[in-house]
């Protein structure tokens, strides 16, 4: 089938014409509405001492069919699957506490053949799954198509070259390029999603890529910034403060050029400053086995989550998170795995987390780790440009004074 040029569509032309009425209605009550009314029940809470995230992120699996560089979700000596009973409890636990928004992550989600089905029956929530996209095969769309509330976000590296030197095949790139098109094909609201490394820079930090990312059928991209992490990082791969400062204002100049996809980043605020949202409050991660983490390469808990559990308590008691909220602003804004590895190592221990990575290893790796920069750029601030974004992320995604 031949791609029409949707790079020059605007986003409402394509969603109105591209996705099914249903779909397009529980994307914007699940993923619009219900986020408003969760992050307004978060700020209440907030107010009252009480720290309960509008989005959870939760990671279902530790196996993976791929093996990448730098990736905190592998080398685990028993990949653990989360059990179907405790996913349906975290999930049922946050919808008592107003969050509709669920983050379904890896390893790689799909090798649960359960999690389809899972999606079907929990219609009143709404579920981005991160995937690689090598098992997001016609008929997993249709059933995703089918649930109605879930919206894949299929992760690309950039271009066939740099995806084949960073991953080690020359497959890779090509497989998330069908998955895409199998989303299209199933009228499903789909992102893509990369992480910015020195390999794939020239590649993916361009006009061409995006609109590329839209002819394919993407209505969103999210630039994700390397962080080298897990058993075999990669630090040489790790962007420079210049390429960071360069990406920012790539974002900044393509949500103004660009209509036809939204360009999603979690790392700055409406004026350019960096944020770090687990140090906000706003979002937090669930392993496999069920430990709270502050985010997905921070592999250290001191709270577990079981069925039956009375979870919004537990995660509210969490000196971990709590000690991590209150003093990590006071060091960055930035990521703190990032620029203060050695304070991670002192927070952990003044909070007997635990290694919740499943390598064993955890702290070594941590007390191993160069202090780098990341998304706290040096020079000044690049604010957004755009109304809309800078109205989006001042009051519907990062309008809290965790910072002071």
């Amino acid at each position: 089938m031949p791609i029409r040029d949707k790079s020059k569509k605007a986003l409402a032309l394509r969603f109105l014409t591209e996705i099914k009425p249903r779909l397009l209605l529980k994307f914007i009550f699940g993923a619009g509405v219900g986020n408003l009314l969760a992050l307004q029940a978060f700020e209440k809470r907030r107010k009252e001492g009480l720290y309960f995230p509008p989005f959870v992120f939760i990671s279902v699996t530790q196996r993976c069919n791929l093996r990448c560089r730098g990736c905190w979700a592998v080398g685990a000596k028993e990949p653990a699957d989360m059990e179907r009973e405790l996913l349906e409890y975290i999930v049922d636990e946050s919808r008592q506490m107003g969050c509709r928004f669920f983050g379904i992550l890896g390893g790689e989600p799909l090798l649960l053949d359960w999690l389809p089905e899972f999606f079907i029956e929990n219609r009143n929530s709404y579920f981005q799954l991160f995937t690689n996209g090598h098992l997001l095969t016609r008929c997993i769309a249709d059933q995703l198509a089918h649930a109605g509330n879930v919206t894949p976000l299929i992760s690309v590296e950039g271009l066939e070259k740099s995806y084949a030197d960073r991953r080690g095949t020359s497959s890779g790139f090509a497989q998330a390029l069908k998955a895409l098109e199998i989303c299209r094909e199933a009228g499903l609201i789909t992102g893509v999603a990369v992480s910015v490394s020195q390999g794939n820079f020239a590649d993916v930090v361009d006009d061409d890529f995006v609109d590329e990312m839209a002819r394919r059928g993407a209505h969103y991209l999210w630039f994700y910034i390397y962080r080298p992490s897990g058993a075999d990082p990669n630090f040489d791969d790790a962007l420079s403060d210049s390429q960071v400062r360069d990406l920012r204002q790539f974002i900044v100049t393509q949500r103004r050029r660009c209509r036809s996809l939204v360009i999603v980043d979690a790392y700055w605020d409406s004026d350019g400053n960096a944020v770090c949202p687990a140090a906000m409050g706003i979002s937090h991660h669930i392993n496999a086995r069920g430990c709270v983490e502050p985010c997905p390469p921070i592999q250290c808990s001191d709270a577990r989550l079981s069925v039956n559990c009375d979870a919004a308590a537990l995660i509210s008691s969490s000196t971990l998170l709590q000690r991590f909220r209150d003093e990590v602003p006071t060091l960055t804004r930035g990521c703190v795995l990032m620029d203060h590895p050695a304070f991670m190592v002192e927070l952990a221990g003044r909070c007997a987390a635990a290694d919740s990575s499943g390598r064993d290893s955890f702290f070594e790796e941590l007390a191993a780790r160069p202090a780098m920069r990341c998304h706290n750029h040096s020079g000044d601030p690049i604010p957004e440009t755009s109304f809309f974004y800078r109205l989006a992320k001042k009051y519907w995604f990062f309008g809290f004074g965790a910072y002071g």
